[in-house]
């Protein structure tokens, strides 16, 4: 009784009445939404999941569905985390149409509000809780160390973010999943938890494969934090490819062999572009307003004879690799809670800088693990500047990907919004921005003494 207690007073009155915000913030914009329809990856994680209802998870990755007259559904290029999660809500909303069918006395698929905008409720629950999950994580893994104010300013930032509430209660997308699973895989590692926290970090990309660029720089960091204990790593990637074969058997009785043939599409996702909508250097490089953005090129295309996918790796290898030798210099800097985060927001957004194939939303990850850093920070005012603006500028950018309400095609607004000139400034915004954070931050880094 005394230690349930003891962790109630953990969460103070004021943080149950964030998360009572926060979640209510996240159902008003999902009711919203739900008169105007839906983007089309949302509906396409819709059909995967009736997909594998109908016949089974494998079928997701191997047969197209035709969703209506206007389009038919791609096969599934995601991991199988994301079809488990996505098949789990759907299966909830078919028990909760049979439940509703038996209170009302009414045959089951005869309410259109269930059939459809329940529907579309129960396919964002996931999102929404793990939009909650790492607000908790953000307070927990900050009120520790700095106190329970600036736990709650960590939490607050993370729930009240834009990007990550447009993200799940509006655009229904799945970024949150991995994320959560992000955070929670630190969160052990600080818990003195490796082989967990490494489960969990497989649990992330087995969900999405948005945070592979961080795996080599998260491999850095067990190194040093287990004091180079290399045998335990060794056993917690062992423990996490037999995790990864065994989730993977309902799909495949051969997982090795499936997850091999299955793995370039799941990494590139159907992207053939050097940047696909992200308001990132690409962008702002070869969508100048003269040019326009409808000839976006190939990451296959040559630039002095080297492919620009190559080009995007070594541009990413090259301003990354500053930080790794800080990190190789000081190692002991690098076990520091807030020195992680800030390095692993930074490299974040270096990908969605660099890296091919860059989605709009793929900056992402920028935002929970700076958030933690802001809080973790003695003077986190530049930051926090940072931080806003770089919040301001995605949210421009998936907004102009998506929104649900349609923009008056005539209007000046939409011909200023979706002009070739808009959005290649808010790039140019955006690059200026992540370059005045890599100098803070690596200035910062430089002057940590050991």
């Amino acid at each position: 009784m005394i230690k349930v207690k003891r962790h109630i007073k953990q969460f103070p009155l004021i943080l149950v009445l964030i998360f009572l915000a926060a979640f209510l913030v996240r159902a008003i914009l999902i009711n919203w939404t739900l008169p105007y329809g839906n983007t089309l990856d949302f509906v396409t994680y819709e059909d995967w999941a009736r997909t594998a209802h109908v016949h089974n998870f494998a079928a997701t990755y191997t047969t197209p569905t035709r969703h209506s007259a206007s389009f038919i559904t791609s096969a599934n290029n995601q991991p199988p985390g994301s079809l488990y999660i996505l098949s789990g809500a759907y299966e909830l909303w078919i028990l909760s149409g049979k439940v509703i069918a038996h209170i009302t006395h009414t045959v089951p698929g005869s309410i259109t509000a269930v059939n459809t905008y329940l529907q579309h409720i129960f396919m964002k629950i996931p999102s929404l809780l793990t939009d909650l999950g790492m607000g908790l994580l953000a307070y927990l893994l900050v009120a520790k160390e700095m106190g329970r104010k600036r736990g709650l300013l960590a939490a607050s930032l993370v729930l009240f973010n834009p990007v990550i509430f447009y993200n799940s209660a509006i655009w229904g997308q799945t970024d949150s999943l991995n994320n959560f699973f992000f955070l929670l895989s630190l969160f052990f590692v600080y818990r003195k938890n490796i082989l967990l926290s490494m489960l969990f970090f497989a649990a992330s990309l087995y969900v999405k494969l948005s945070l592979l660029p961080l795996l080599p720089f998260y491999l850095v960091f067990l190194f040093f934090i287990t004091k180079k204990d290399l045998k335990k790593i060794l056993i917690g990637i062992v423990l996490c490819v037999a995790a990864v074969l065994i989730a993977t058997f309902p799909i495949s009785a051969n997982p090795v062999s499936w997850l091999l043939q299955e793995f370039p599409v799941i990494v590139w996702g159907g992207l053939s572009n050097i940047t696909f909508a992200a308001f990132n250097f690409w962008w702002m490089v070869f969508c100048y307003p003269a040019a326009g953005h409808v000839n976006i090129p190939l990451v296959s295309q040559n630039f002095l004879s080297i492919t620009l996918k190559t080009w995007a790796y070594f541009l990413f290898a090259v301003f990354s690799l500053p930080f790794l030798y800080l990190i190789i210099k000081k190692p002991k800097i690098f076990i520091s809670k807030r020195i992680v985060f800030l390095t692993l927001s930074l490299l974040a957004l270096l990908g969605f800088l660099f890296l091919p194939g860059m989605r709009d939303r793929y900056m992402y990850p920028v935002f929970p693990l700076l958030a933690i850093a802001i809080a973790l920070s003695k003077q986190p005012r530049t930051y926090l500047i940072i931080f806003c603006l770089l919040t301001l500028f995605n949210l421009i950018n998936v907004i102009y990907s998506w929104f649900p309400i349609v923009f008056n095609s005539t209007s000046n607004f939409y011909h200023f919004f979706y002009g070739d000139t808009f959005g290649w400034i808010i790039s140019i915004l955006t690059v200026v921005v992540a370059a005045w954070f890599y100098w803070k931050s690596f200035t910062d880094l430089r002057k940590v003494k050991m």
